[in-house]
């Protein structure tokens, strides 16, 4: 009888692990669509929100538009959806997508969807977001999230005292600046060591820059972990990368370094927006594009 006992019970033990995972696998899983194919689906969203950013800029140029108003100011919102974008595309790199990240987007993409219902714009502008809609519901579709894009969405005033971002975004878009800092510090070093240039002059200066943007960047995160109001910050460390981005600009380094650089300004460029500063090289731009336009 104990014999008996003996072999049930080790079956039982045996039994159990595949018990488990037939449990496991019966649970609802992340969606495991194609990387590749998501990947294709987001690059296109990516195109199509760059090309409506563009026309949108260009009509609210020509065509005065009210945005004194809360729900017109599209300053306010634009920034969070282009981050939440920027979001999925690094969750999508390390594979960890799933459809809340699909969400997030979605919900940024609310606000400027209402914006475009309520105001007269130009063809160029409507047709141009609804290319992006139609690349937001394939990738939603892939994930199998559902929305609605009449539904009202309301405006959240977070701590920061800005309902451009939510204070959670805005501490992952400091983490990535700083993350980014110290990645652009590291393929700067590599681009010296690879190029002939003046190290008593040239690499001493941007050093010097570096240092002060590591510092600027320091103090931003201890002035908002303190929930204490950072725009000056902000704008102290736009002016510390400005230098940076002139000498990237002037200077032929290795594609890793400029790429690194990009990514960084990038982030820079959604932090000012979200405390409705503008970056000096953002107006340098806008004056080359008019010179080469006349």
């Amino acid at each position: 009888m104990n014999i008996t006992k003996s072999i049930v019970s080790v079956f039982i033990l045996l039994l159990f692990p595949i018990i488990i995972g037939l449990e496991v696998q019966a649970q609802p899983q992340p969606n495991r669509n194609n990387t590749r194919q998501v990947g294709n689906m987001l690059k296109r969203l990516e195109l199509s929100s760059s090309r409506f950013r563009n026309s949108l800029n260009v009509a609210l140029v020509q065509r005065s538009v009210d945005q004194t108003q809360p729900q017109n100011d599209i300053s306010t919102f634009q920034p969070g959806f282009d981050l939440a974008i920027k979001q999925f595309r690094d969750q999508l790199t390390r594979r960890l997508a799933v459809a809340s990240d699909v969400e997030a987007i979605l919900q940024k993409a609310s606000p400027i969807n209402s914006f475009i219902d309520r105001n007269t714009l130009n063809p160029r502008v409507k047709n141009d977001w609804a290319s992006v809609r139609t690349d937001l519901n394939t990738l939603a579709s892939a994930y199998g999230v559902s929305w609605q894009w009449n539904e009202p969405t309301s405006m959240k005033v977070d701590s920061n005292r800005s309902f451009r971002l939510s204070e959670s975004e805005l501490t992952q878009l400091i983490q990535q600046i700083e993350n980014g800092g110290d990645k652009f510090r590291v393929s700067l070093t590599d681009a010296f060591d690879r190029r002939p240039y003046d190290r008593t002059r040239i690499e001493g200066n941007m050093n010097d820059a570096l240092r002060g943007f590591k510092k600027a960047t320091d103090q931003l995160r201890i002035r908002f972990d303190a929930r204490q109001l950072v725009s000056d910050d902000v704008q102290r460390l736009l002016d510390q990368a400005q230098p940076i981005d002139n000498f990237i600009r002037d200077n032929p380094l290795t594609e890793r370094a400029q790429n690194d650089w990009s990514t960084l300004r990038t982030n820079l460029n959604l932090l000012a927006n979200a405390y409705n500063l503008s970056p000096s090289w953002v107006n340098d731009s806008i004056f080359t594009n008019r010179i080469q336009r006349d």
